[in-house]
């Protein structure tokens, strides 16, 4: 029997060597990163890495080791893609998000609110902006849909829940924008959120609301969320609804720190857009 000494001694140069190899593979990840800047092709081929995912696995000897292997590499391609979306931004290969930067909102227009958010709304507004009272989230969002009112300023979290997805939700189900927060207390039932049809985000904003599809499949959500961990981004939420039971598919509502102007936003909304169904951003706000 080996020394258990010996035994690590010789892992230690397997590493090095993996290492090695890694580091040359992504000498070569550049290279084809480049290659698709100047061809206009997509970061991303999905049929590409599920045919090598699987040539990869039958290389290995045991069911143990191959569904290893595959893992392994899952995980190399999706750090290979996470540095091929850093250098497309390095080129300024970033697709316009379409949001357009003010420094202040026009208020002279009309806004809509429900009853619990009557009394913030009255502090919020100005008294030249006219308030239309509506029932519920649904009303005030049909009344902005209709182009009625500007805005619709609302609580973030659902009473009857205690969550806040089934709110957002409307709003992604709409195709409104977040355009800024506003809290009373910092107690969540005392938060309210300024929603529009126009797609704007205030000068100084530091926050970020996406959403996005996922199926119920092993691996999925993590694959995603990876990008925000190569990027260095905080979450400062993450909630989830049910939007198909057959095949099961959520659609996950995160809160982010940055600003889309941030090259970490960028990288990381580039490979979410690639990879993630559905995927949207909700609002850039403060």
């Amino acid at each position: 029997m080996k020394d258990l000494l010996d035994i690590r001694n010789e892992i230690d140069g397997i590493d090095r060597q993996i290492v090695e190899l890694f580091e040359n593979r992504m000498i070569l990840t550049t290279q084809v990163a480049e290659y698709k800047i100047s061809t206009g092709k997509a970061v991303f081929d999905k049929e590409r890495e599920v045919s090598k995912l699987d040539s990869v696995a039958e290389l290995a000897h045991s069911e143990f080791n191959s569904h290893g292997v595959r893992e392994l590499f899952e995980h190399i391609m999706s750090v290979s893609r996470k540095r091929q979306y850093q250098l497309l931004t390095e080129h300024g290969k970033f697709a316009p998000t379409g949001f357009v930067e003010v420094k202040e909102l026009d208020f002279t227009h009309a806004a809509a609110f429900i009853p619990a958010s009557e009394d913030a709304a009255k502090s919020y507004f100005p008294e030249e902006c006219g308030l239309q009272k509506c029932t519920d989230w649904r009303e005030a969002c049909d009344v902005l849909q209709r182009e009625e009112v500007n805005f619709a300023f609302l609580p973030m979290q659902d009473p009857a829940s205690g969550y806040v997805s089934a709110n957002y939700n409307l709003v992604a189900e709409y195709g409104f924008y977040i355009l800024e927060e506003y809290e009373t207390s910092p107690q969540p039932k005392d938060r309210y959120l300024l929603i529009s049809k126009d797609r704007v985000t205030l000068s100084g904003a530091d926050k970020i609301s996406i959403c996005f599809e996922a199926p119920d499949a092993c691996g999925s959500l993590y694959h995603l969320m990876s990008h925000l961990t190569y990027n260095n981004l905080n979450m400062n939420r993450i909630e989830s609804i049910v939007i198909s039971r057959d095949p099961l598919d959520y659609r996950f509502f995160m809160d982010l720190s940055g600003n889309l102007n941030d090259s970490a936003i960028k990288n990381a909304v580039l490979g979410l857009r690639d990879e993630a169904r559905n995927f949207k951003i909700l609002g850039n706000y403060r």
